[in-house]
């Protein structure tokens, strides 16, 4: 093989019961223009030997060891070794479609202006069993804009992205600390790409996405400690993101204004020099009024009236359309 078009990037930290069949799926790629490369966080576990029987002789690849670090350093060293401009995320327990790869180039190459790609997935247990995980996901770059003004909306083992556009935002970053040891490296990066990038989602389930009760992600959340981490993120992206003032997006992140109406305004606008979406139309589109319903104080009247307005006007059809305070 060539030049990789593609570098996988996955960091591990003991996955043997499940390493072989991700790399089965890997190899069951319809397009095969791609390297490996893993990074090991410290797997005692039998990892290491069954990457090391596959990786270079049955897949092109490599394994970064002896340097464990946190998952979202690990990230951000991968995407630094990476020797090329698109790279794939995967985690060593979630399984592709065929397709995966093929699909998403496909879809970059359609849509230039876009800076990363997810896809939509379908849950299964430990032992490879469908289970239900559906959730409504937002597919548009617009939408998926939006969405990021609530949480991470973009699975992040189904990513395709561009590495340039990932270093220019600052890479991967882990600003865990040892009183608070989870990060949600995921939506820290969406938020920093998005200030100055579009992403989107594919509505292709082209990922089987094990849920893990014991996984970090599914404790951190049982423990709402993904909230917190999430608050963190916004603290520190926050006003980039959305344009307004540090403490304007923190009112409007608590939910803690009483009249949230010009900071609305001002993200609406500030959002149209990514996706040139007009201010007036954003005011009325279903995924923004989404977004922003969460963001509106109970207390908070003329928002709530506002919002009541612009949503008949968004079921009338009339997106184009001023409503009427």
């Amino acid at each position: 093989m060539g030049n990789p078009r593609i570098s996988v990037i996955i960091p591990v930290l003991n996955g043997a019961p499940f390493v072989e069949e991700m790399l089965l799926s890997l190899e069951q790629q319809t397009l095969r223009d791609f390297e490996v490369m893993v990074w090991d966080n410290g797997s005692t576990d039998g990892t290491l030997e069954i990457l090391d029987r596959w990786l270079p002789s049955r897949l092109p690849g490599r394994v970064f060891r002896g340097m464990p670090l946190s998952l979202g350093l690990s990230l951000s060293r991968l995407v630094e070794e990476a020797p090329t401009e698109l790279c794939a995320r995967m985690d060593v327990d979630d399984i592709c479609h065929p397709e995966r790869f093929r699909l998403q180039i496909d879809f970059l190459q359609r849509h230039p202006e876009i800076a990363l790609v997810g896809t939509d997935r379908d849950c299964i247990d430990m032992a490879g069993n469908p289970v239900n995980g559906a959730s409504k996901l937002p597919y548009a770059a617009t939408d998926v804009l939006h969405a990021t003004l609530v949480g991470p909306r973009i699975w992040h083992p189904t990513v395709l992205f561009k590495r340039s556009a990932v270093l220019e935002s600052g890479n991967y970053q882990d600003h865990s600390t040892p009183e608070e040891p989870y990060w949600s490296e995921d939506y820290d990066l969406w938020m920093r790409l998005q200030t100055r990038f579009l992403a989107a989602t594919m509505p292709d389930r082209l990922l089987r996405y094990r849920v893990n009760p014991d996984g970090v992600t599914q404790k951190a959340m049982r423990e709402r400690r993904a909230a917190f981490a999430r608050r963190c993120v916004w603290e520190r992206h926050g006003a980039a993101f959305t344009g307004l003032s540090s403490r304007s997006a923190m009112l409007l992140h608590d939910r803690t204004g009483n009249f949230a109406l010009p900071s609305i305004w001002r993200i609406a606008q500030h959002f149209r020099r990514l996706d040139r979406v007009p201010a007036i139309k954003r005011m009325c589109l279903p995924s923004f009024l989404d977004a922003v319903e969460k963001l509106i104080s109970k207390n908070d009247l003329a928002a709530r009236c506002w919002f009541k307005s612009c949503r008949a006007v968004s079921q009338q059809g009339l997106q184009g359309a001023s409503p009427s305070f």
